[in-house]
């Protein structure tokens, strides 16, 4: 679906950056489109506002109730770019529905004051000579960039990634994803002895800490280094449970932690203890799981190879910049 409207858009300068992403200007404003699913997409455009971005929200959302459009929303306000989501109806044209949208957005970003973004999203200079598309939070979409700074970026991402190769360890970067791993699993075994509670969410910081101890402590982050962070969360699981029996055994029957801790360590291994605390187990393996999925994008993103992925995409989708003066 979405390959047809993007093979439209080429119709209005839009290209493909990869089968999600379509990138081009409407209006001066850099614009990316995104394919959700069926006939609903994301669009972002790129913008500067440095204050009162709640209000601008409001502002837009009122003009384009206003124009009509009825199945759409802006999600998002922040210094750099506006998101809002847009479905379109069955019998409407995709690519004709998205000229519509698309002029009405911008009509309204203009009669608010708001003109495209003309500041380098790397370097922060003004005027830049070029767009291409940045995939970091804080300027995701089609941004205004100078492409002596992008390929600056590029360059160093490269010998980053090399040196990491060449210079960093497994076994300095498994000590610091074991460590990184402890404190995201300190932080659930708070909630599950304080509230009684799990949450997928805090489980994701799990494997977000522990990768962030991996690359702190210098581990050379390919795809083992996913491999090394799965497995020190999946040790999490057992060391979660023990930990968590070995507070229920002291505050139960008042007892020192430490002496607490020795006899569940004496019997946390029998047969018969662990048959019984394996539900709980599985249950906590199937929070961790949700978590890895939850923080995910977190794992790939560290990764040598999509660093420089990403900078190679963005000097793929470098063109000019249409507000040059």
């Amino acid at each position: 679906m979405s390959n047809t409207l993007f093979s439209q858009m080429a119709q209005d300068g839009f290209e493909m950056v990869d089968s999600s992403f379509c990138v081009g200007t409407w209006r001066n404003y850099a614009v990316t489109l995104r394919h959700f699913s069926g006939k609903s997409y994301y669009v972002y455009v790129a913008i500067r506002v440095e204050s009162a971005q709640n209000k601008l929200r409001k502002t837009i959302r009122a003009a384009i109730k206003t124009a009509g459009v009825k199945k759409c929303n802006i999600n998002q306000v922040n210094k750099n770019y506006l998101l809002s989501t847009v479905t379109f109806g069955k019998e409407e044209r995709e690519e004709n529905a998205m000229r519509a949208y698309l002029d009405v957005l911008t009509s309204a970003l203009r009669d608010a004051g708001v003109a495209p973004a003309n500041t380098c999203a790397v370097s922060g200079a003004a005027n830049p000579d070029s767009l291409c598309m940045m995939m970091n939070q804080a300027y995701f979409g089609f941004q205004p960039v100078n492409a002596a700074a992008v390929r600056q970026s590029g360059y160093e991402a490269q010998a980053k990634a090399e040196e990491n190769e060449n210079n960093g360890s497994y076994l300095t970067g498994a000590v610091g994803a074991l460590l990184g791993a402890l404190v995201g699993m300190a932080a659930n075994l708070l909630l599950i002895v304080l509230l009684n509670r799990v949450s997928a969410w805090l489980f994701a910081l799990v494997p977000v800490a522990s990768m962030f101890g991996y690359k702190t402590l210098r581990g050379k982050t390919n795809k083992l280094a996913v491999v090394i962070v799965l497995l020190a969360c999946i040790l999490m699981v057992p060391i979660l449970e023990f930990s968590a029996a070995s507070i229920e055994l002291a505050r139960q029957y008042d007892l020192p932690f430490g002496e607490a801790l020795g006899y569940v360590g004496e019997r946390f291994f029998e047969a018969e203890v662990l048959k019984e605390a394996l539900p709980d187990m599985l249950r906590l393996l199937l929070f961790m799981g949700l978590g890895l999925l939850i923080g995910w994008g977190y794992l790939q993103n560290s990764l040598n190879s999509t660093k420089i992925k990403s900078a190679q995409a963005q000097l793929d989708s470098m063109r000019p910049n249409p507000n040059r003066q």
